[in-house]
This record gives C-alpha cells, sequence and structure tokens, in this order.
C-alpha cells in the first residue's frame, strides 16, 4: 500500500522533468510512444534486474569483508562500487537495444542529444521505480515524517539524478549511431558507459563516505545538483549543435522553400525553452498543427542534407528529399507560415 502511495506522489514530480528534457527535444522530436516505452524499461526492466544484480554484488562484498547484511560498511561499499557498475548498465543495455532497432527498423536515434534524451527518459523510469522503493521503505520505518522527508529528498531536490547518469551513455551510443567509423562505433558507448558509471559512482561515494551526516545536507545537495547541471548542458549544448545544423541546411532554401521570417523563428534559441515553439505557432496562418509540420519537414530537409554532405548517399534518400520539397512546396501554395508574418 505505501509502495503504491509513493507512486502516486512521486509520479507528478516525474512527469514535470520529464516535460522538462522533452521541451529540449524542439528539432527532430522523438516519438511519445517510443520515448514511453524507453520510460517503461527504466522502470520495469532495468530495476528489476538491476535489484538482482546490485544483490549478488553485495553478496559478493558481504563474503570479501567479512560481514553481516546491514552492516554500515558493506552498505555504502555497495552503494558506492557495486550499484553505479550494475544500474548504469542495465539502464545502458535499454539503449543498446535501441540503437539496434534503429539501425534496422525504427530509424529514430540519428545523434548524440536523441540518445541523451532517451537515456535521461530511461534514467527517470529507473528514478520512479527506486525512490518509491526507498520512500515506502522510510514511511514503513519512520512514519509520514519519513515518507515525506525522504521525497522531498530524493525526488523533490534530487529527481535528475540517474537521468543525469544515463545520459552520458546515451550520448555515447548516440555518437557511435551518427558515425561511419567502426572505432567510433565501438568506442563511444563504451565511453558513454564509462562516463555514467563515474558520475554515478562518485556520487554515490561522496553521499556515502565522503559527506557524512556531519558535514551537512546542504553538501549533498550541492552534489546533486552539479550533476543535474551538468545534465542540461550537454542537453542544451547538442541542442545547440542540432540548431547550427538546422541552419546550415535551410540558409540556401531561404527566399525559395521558407521566408527570412520562418528561418529565424525555426533557427531562434528561444525554441530550445519549452512552450515557447509552440505559443509563437498558435496564431500562424493554417494554424499551429499545419504550421508546425510545415517547420518539422523543413528540419527534416536540413538533416537529411546535412547526412548527404557527410557522405549518405542513396536513391532512398533522394527520394525522401524531393518529397520534403513537394511537401513544403504544398505548404506554401496553402498560405501556410511559421509564426506571424
Amino acid at each position: 500500500m505505501l509502495f503504491l502511495l509513493a507512486l502516486l506522489v512521486i509520479s507528478p514530480v516525474v512527469l514535470f522533468y520529464f516535460l522538462i528534457i522533452k521541451g529540449t527535444d524542439r528539432y527532430e522530436p522523438e516519438p511519445f510512444w517510443l520515448l514511453t516505452l524507453m520510460f517503461f524499461w527504466g522502470a520495469v526492466g532495468a530495476t528489476g534486474t538491476a535489484l538482482i544484480g546490485n544483490a549478488i554484488g553485495e553478496g559478493a562484498l558481504s563474503w570479501a569483508l567479512n560481514a553481516k547484511p546491514g552492516d554500515a560498511l558493506l552498505t555504502a561499499s555497495t552503494a558506492s562500487f557495486v550499484a553505479p557498475l550494475v544500474e548504469e548498465s542495465t539502464k545502458g543495455f535499454g539503449l543498446i537495444m535501441l540503437w539496434g532497432l534503429s539501425a534496422i527498423w525504427l530509424r529514430e536515434l540519428d545523434g548524440p542529444l536523441d540518445g541523451a534524451i532517451y537515456g535521461g527518459v530511461i534514467g527517470l523510469g529507473f528514478t520512479l521505480t527506486e525512490d518509491a522503493l526507498y520512500v515506502a521503505s522510510a514511511g514503513a520505518q519512520q512514519g509520514a515524517a519519513g515518507f515525506t522527508g525522504l521525497f522531498f529528498i530524493r525526488t523533490v531536490l534530487a529527481g535528475l539524478g540517474h537521468a543525469s547518469f544515463t545520459a552520458m551513455t546515451g550520448v555515447g551510443v548516440g555518437v557511435a549511431a551518427e558515425s561511419k567509423s567502426v572505432l567510433v562505433k565501438l568506442i563511444a558507448p563504451m565511453g558513454g558507459w564509462v562516463a555514467a558509471v563515474g558520475l554515478h559512482g562518485l556520487h554515490n561515494f561522496l553521499v556515502t563516505f565522503a559527506l557524512g551526516d556531519g558535514v551537512g545536507l546542504l553538501l549533498k545537495f550541492l552534489v546533486f545538483w552539479t550533476f543535474q547541471a551538468i545534465f542540461f548542458f550537454v542537453i542544451v549544448l547538442l541542442a545547440i549543435r542540432d540548431r547550427s545544423i538546422v541552419l546550415r541546411g535551410l540558409v540556401d532554401e531561404t527566399g525559395r522553400l521558407l521566408h527570412p521570417k520562418e528561418l529565424k523563428r525555426t533557427t531562434s534559441y528561444w525554441m530550445l525553452v519549452p512552450f515557447v515553439n509552440f505559443f509563437s505557432l498558435m496564431s500562424s496562418p493554417g494554424g499551429y498543427s499545419k504550421s508546425r509540420q510545415k517547420q518539422l519537414d523543413l528540419i527534416d530537409l536540413a538533416f537529411l542534407k546535412h547526412r548527404q554532405r557527410d557522405g549518405a548517399r542513396s536513391l532512398a534518400l533522394q527520394e525522401k528529399e524531393q518529397s520534403l520539397r513537394r511537401r513544403v512546396q504544398q505548404a506554401n501554395e496553402q498560405g501556410i507560415f511559421i509564426g506571424v508574418r
């Protein structure tokens, strides 16, 4: 019962974090159904397998340290040295599966920003289940005060921890998916995973061994918030990279396929702020839905040209380019405009 109550309380906060992450995905938005699937992998698949892996690892440490379950050193060692390896591996497995499926069918994992977003969403799913387990346990042991206090500390103040760690693996997988180099495809995912394990392990070590209760909660929160700041820095940096790709791909189309004002709105830095683009397109001639579709078609065209510049050549890509150009031209003929004229 307490677990269900914890899920009910934690879910709105996790949903809020999800909307923030999704809000940065303006140029090549990932399909909601796939984001949902990745979220559930984090919440169910990754969490379930991590529980088994952590238990095995704790058993091995218990034998090595000659410590009994519940021993403070055993608990801290498991959190610092076992959990990061196990949890980033189970979460990262979902990204590897997505990469494989995208290569042969889905075509949705195109670069590092996509990987960071999917990794962040998997991390949020993991947070939902793990926090619910911890908060419910605190409620059972300490009552309402323990339930509320741990919820505030773990979910409200530090709820983006797992998202920030697994985003590093996602960046590595995204770089591999975008690259044509076999060496990069081998090294980048491993490098991302190492970064995720490193950040996760450093975080757990600091809040178990280095930052004991005597140092205080403030220093612990500074550790939480530092890694969350790194996560958003990476997301924004990758979104700016995508913006530059779109700008480069569409600048020579200005005056032919799109108006200069449409280029300015589509490549504005305000695009990276959640809901700004939505409200900007609400009053567009043709309405939000049609103007957003035109915008997405232009963005797809820009990324397609980017892939062609990198050497990707095929009849399918040429046909897709022609199709996108026709759709944008039809939108122009129908008077559909991105934003206010």
